[in-house]
């Protein structure tokens, strides 16, 4: 494997890299020596705001407030001098974002987060419009004469909430400085990424990494760059972009009056993809599926970036100087949550406890639960889909609800490792796992079972900030090789297919064929069903008018709940 070396000063006195993780609702801050043994850390929460339903925002300045703090403490906390510090690495949510004045670098407004859906109706409008349909027609024949996958994927893109490109054309008609701003070429757009590192350098550099702008729809990952055609249909000036930097290499310094030293920031990287580089994952064919509020599997493809039919999107993995990985990427948006909705509900008081609860019946009893809280990615990408439980009797138990609340974990696993077999022409060489629920020894044995297949998992189950603090410490020369961090992994326990009669795989087979059509009577809920139909409408309606009002100032104080920890 190709790493690219900067020509940066080593001494014996950089004696460790420093990594930071941004995510949605905590950051924390790593310092690790060059063995791998972590020195000290820090963390601290963020409040993510709901000024309106639907809306999901986080305070830019408060961010950055929290990102110095757990930096300057993981500092104090482990007595470290920063003028020793050899790099530093940060991995960030994705798809969060927002807009700033290029001159002052002031926000004009909070950070727009992933979750938030706000332009749920700007997403239909755009997915029915004459452009797209046009755009989608171009592709499709050009795919058809040419068989190119960059034309079959322009062929079926439709946006969802979850990008950013919908919530971007949101903020710059629905902001009232937004557009003249960046007709003056005033404006700065960027992720949570691109905004840290704007602060850092006191402003000298609007950038960010590939990984972080692929799997925004405003970026051509078939072209690695941004996409000319995106932009120009929806009329998004390319003007408030960030520079495209490698994942690996020098991105600039931290100003000294941050932390007491010009530390180099030499590597950026998605949260998804950082824990995939993190597990090891180097290889085409291997599968990583980060488990924590929601599942996201990824598989290593190689050099080539992969369409997909069925909602396995090309995202960019990470690229070090020449080396250019790509991951097929999908999701299921529940499945942490899943866990923690059981908690709020009254099934049980810790989710610790659900491996015992559901071994204390035999099987659910019929009984189906479908998680679909945020809706179904793929293969259905049904965004009206609804969660539901189906089969109870007057027989059914408590530990029946649980033991199907954690089999549809399971079963979620295994509905995308089938579709991504389907259709990605590659052999998965190794099954590795991460993120909260990878812990529940229930839910891993059963995902084993139903594939036939090892699943690894780590001793760390969070593995996010390692793969920055790896990609950053690599690109620096703090390490030569991937050969000297490799044995950095280390493995908790390896979840092998159990040995089973005919007859008990046949009825686990059956359990999960029944969960499917479970599924499926859950598809376009929100969508056919008269009632929730008008539900729905209503909500938006206020979402709109609430909207009208506040324009996403930033100035509205929080008025729900916290969202879970991811």
């Amino acid at each position: 494997m190709s790493c690219l070396l900067l020509s940066l000063p080593q001494t014996n006195k950089m004696s460790y890299v420093l990594g930071i993780d941004v995510g949605t609702t905590t950051i924390r801050c790593f310092a690790i020596d060059h063995g791998g043994n972590p020195l000290a850390s820090h963390f601290t929460s963020m409040e993510v705001l709901h000024p309106s339903q639907g809306y999901s925002e986080i305070d830019p300045e408060k961010l950055w407030l929290g990102f110095k703090e757990v930096v300057s403490k993981t500092l104090a906390g482990g007595n470290l001098d920063p003028k020793e510090a050899a790099c530093m690495g940060i991995t960030c949510q994705r798809n969060s974002f927002l807009l700033w004045n290029r001159t002052t670098g002031q926000p004009i407004c909070n950070l727009i987060t992933w979750q938030d859906r706000r332009a749920a109706e700007v997403c239909r409008e755009w997915n029915h419009s004459i452009q797209f349909k046009l755009m989608h027609a171009g592709a499709g024949f050009m795919h058809f004469f040419s068989r190119s996958k960059r034309f079959m994927a322009a062929s079926i893109v439709n946006l969802t909430c979850q990008h950013v490109a919908p919530r971007l054309y949101w903020a710059l008609h629905n902001i009232k400085e937004a557009m003249p701003m960046a007709q003056e070429g005033n404006l700065c757009f960027g992720t949570v990424d691109t905004w840290i590192l704007w602060k850092l350098t006191d402003g000298t550099v609007h950038a960010t990494d590939y990984s972080n702008a692929s799997t925004t729809v405003l970026f051509d990952p078939f072209q690695l760059n941004w996409s000319g055609l995106i932009h120009s249909i929806m009329g998004i000036p390319k003007s408030i972009l960030p520079e495209l930097k490698d994942t690996g290499g020098l991105f600039g310094h931290t100003a000294e009056r941050h932390f007491g030293a010009a530390i180099p920031i030499t590597g950026i990287i998605s949260d998804s993809t950082s824990a995939t580089f993190a597990q090891g994952c180097w290889n085409p064919g291997d599968l990583k599926c980060t488990m924590g509020t929601g599942m996201f599997l990824c598989i290593n493809t190689g050099s080539r970036p992969h369409a997909s039919l069925t909602g396995f999107y090309p995202i960019v993995g990470w690229k070090i100087g020449e080396e250019t990985v790509y991951l097929a990427e999908a999701n299921f948006p529940s499945c942490g949550s899943v866990v923690e909705w059981g908690v709020r509900f009254g099934l049980y008081k810790e989710p610790a406890e659900t491996a015992s609860i559901a071994d204390s019946v035999e099987d659910p009893d019929g009984v189906c639960f479908v998680p679909a809280f945020d809706g179904i990615q793929a293969p259905h990408n049904d965004p009206h889909a609804t969660a539901g439980i189906m089969g109870i009797t007057h027989n059914t138990q408590r530990g029946h609800i649980v033991r199907a609340l954690l089999e549809s974990i399971g079963y979620m696993f295994k509905h995308l490792y089938d579709v991504a077999k389907d259709e990605i022409e590659l052999k998965i060489r190794k099954i590795r796992v991460d993120g909260g629920v990878s812990q529940n020894n229930f839910v891993m044995q059963l995902i084993s079972d139903l594939l036939g297949r090892e699943i690894q998992r780590p001793k760390d189950v969070d593995m996010t900030v390692y793969g920055a603090i790896y990609v950053a410490g690599l690109a620096s020369g703090f390490w030569k090789s991937r050969d000297e961090i490799k044995p950095f992994w280390k493995m908790d326990r390896q979840f092998d297919p159990r040995e089973m009669a005919s007859s008990e795989r046949e009825h686990l087979l059956h359990r999960y064929t029944c969960w499917q059509h479970a599924v499926e009577r859950c598809l376009g809920w929100y969508a056919e069903n008269p009632i929730t139909k008008q539900h729905e409408e209503t909500k938006e309606k206020s979402t709109h008018m609430n909207g009208d009002a506040k324009k996403c100032n930033g100035t509205v104080p929080d008025q729900s709940e916290e969202e879970p920890k991811t």
